[in-house]
């Protein structure tokens, strides 16, 4: 293998590389960051970032020894592999069973982000425009019940306008017309 080709492999591996342990990271980090409901996609992110900043801080310190090692940009692109694939879950795990048992930080009340205020903003403000539109339809059931209540009361009355009448006219029939006029005239008390 030449010099170009050495070259090659050595651009090609270093594209790799960065897109490896920066790009993919960088971009599910992003994504993480715009749903509130990653939370843990975002713990395991800000785990990777802080076990890649800690890695980049060995390697410069022990840059020396480091060097010496010809393969530790393999080694490196597999352990920042096993750190940031989701199937394996390296930071979590890195976090959960080494970082904890070192570290005792006393925690605070968790500080909100803006993104997720604002999320809740808009969900409040949801369920308040359903709770309008909720009570919007109960006042709108309301008027539509008494108006159907007051058509209700207009037909029973209307039938017991034809009721009577045709009582009357039962009665008219049975004892004729003379026997009705009698029983007015007493009602109006001539």
């Amino acid at each position: 293998m030449g010099f170009l080709g050495r070259a090659a492999f050595n651009l090609l591996h270093a594209a790799i590389g960065f897109a490896t342990v920066l790009l993919y990271p960088l971009y599910e980090t992003k994504r993480a960051i715009e749903k509130a409901s990653f939370r843990d996609q975002q713990q395991q992110w800000l785990t990777y970032w802080l076990l890649l900043s800690f890695l980049t801080m060995i390697e410069l310190y022990f840059s020396t020894i480091i060097s010496w090692i010809p393969i530790w940009a393999y080694i490196k692109m597999v352990v920042c592999l096993w750190l940031m694939l989701p199937s394996f879950k390296g930071a979590a795990y890195v976090y959960e069973n080494i970082a904890m048992k070192f570290m005792t930080i006393e925690r605070e009340e968790k500080p909100e982000s803006d993104l997720v205020r604002e999320k809740e903003k808009e969900k409040e403000q949801e369920k308040e425009d359903g709770e309008d539109k909720e009570e919007e339809k109960e006042k709108e059931k309301k008027k539509k019940k008494e108006e159907e209540e007051a058509e209700d009361e207009e037909v029973d009355e209307q039938k017991k306008i034809f009721r009577a009448w045709k009582l009357v006219d039962d009665y008219i029939e049975k004892k004729g017309a003379d026997s009705l006029e009698q029983i007015v005239k007493l009602g109006l008390g001539n």
